[in-house]
């Protein structure tokens, strides 16, 4: 059963909601990245978590998709986009298992989940840096200054002239970007720059479980990131998976979540309670649990940020 709708949010903006599964079923709440959407989140996540009886509830950050613009950068402060999340939380009737989301998602479900969601667990996908950013400094800062150089339109055609990044990265890319309201993706890439991520602090503080999902060979979004908020937070188990192989097999990423989610809440895991045992176990093909590296370029412009 699919069920779409728009909710209101902080400053009068709307987010498009979208619901995959069974109304009694558990639920997961995930956050895309800067510059993907709801439908990205479905292709990777969907078939999976309802395969596992759960339900998806995903949405277009404000500034995407069939969601409100948001042409100002401070509407994509991190804290904003948190609220966003708690919002689309306490939409949600029934049991909330997972809080969660991909790059800056990852950011803001770590954020919320510290404002004390009603979550069993925490899902942090490819976060991409801790702590306050440096202005100019890193992938995401060249992001935000080709955007002022060369404007959305430019990013966009040197996109499609890309040839070194996994096909199916760059037919996502292609995808998503032309969707969202031009101003709205340039304040969103723009706020990247110096932008804010959970702490250490935040991090060890953290008291749902925190699964974590990354790759290796992405500069946007380091495998040193993942390990070092997984040494931090109390309870957590980190899975990679291989950037390049998912062109096979999208819903892999999905796959790999729930070996994730399944690997925090599972016996052996740890003090404190969270949901029962996932359907399913062992490990995935292109993926596994600690510190093993996956494959893939060096681009930095890896999916949603």
């Amino acid at each position: 059963m699919t069920h779409q709708r728009l909710i209101a949010a902080s400053g009068g903006a709307r987010l498009a909601m979208v619901e995959f599964g069974a109304a009694t079923d558990p639920a997961w709440v995930l956050a895309h990245g800067v510059g993907s959407s709801a439908r990205f989140v479905t292709e990777a996540f969907a078939a999976p978590l309802l395969d596992a009886g759960r339900r998806l509830i995903t949405y277009d950050l404000r500034g995407h998709g069939a969601s409100s613009p948001a042409t100002s950068p401070d509407r994509h402060h991190l804290d904003v986009h948190a609220d966003d999340l708690a919002t689309v939380v306490h939409q949600v009737a029934g049991n909330v298992e997972v809080v969660g989301g991909l790059s800056l998602g990852a950011h803001a479900a770590v954020r919320a989940a510290g404002c004390g969601l009603p979550a069993q667990v925490v899902l942090a996908a490819l976060p991409a840096w801790t702590g306050t950013g440096v202005p100019g400094v890193g992938p995401h800062a060249a992001i935000a200054t080709e955007v002022r150089a060369v404007g959305i339109d430019g990013v966009i055609a040197r996109l499609r002239a890309e040839r070194s990044m996994p096909a199916w990265l760059h037919t996502t890319l292609l995808t998503d970007y032309p969707r969202h309201d031009p101003a709205s993706l340039t304040a969103a890439l723009l706020a990247l720059d110096g932008g804010e991520a959970p702490g250490e602090t935040e991090l060890r503080a953290l008291e749902l479980p925190l699964a974590l999902l990354a790759w290796d060979g992405d500069p946007g979004h380091p495998l040193a990131v993942a390990r070092a908020w997984r040494s931090w937070a109390a309870r957590s188990a980190l899975v990679t998976v291989s950037l390049p192989g998912l062109g096979q097999r999208l819903t892999a990423f999905g796959d790999a979540a729930l070996e994730a989610v399944r690997a925090v809440t599972g016996p052996g895991s740890g003090p404190g309670s969270g949901p029962g045992p996932l359907p399913g176990s062992g490990p995935l093909p292109g993926s596994g649990p600690g510190s093993g590296p996956g494959s893939g370029p060096g681009s930095g412009s890896g999916p949603p940020r």
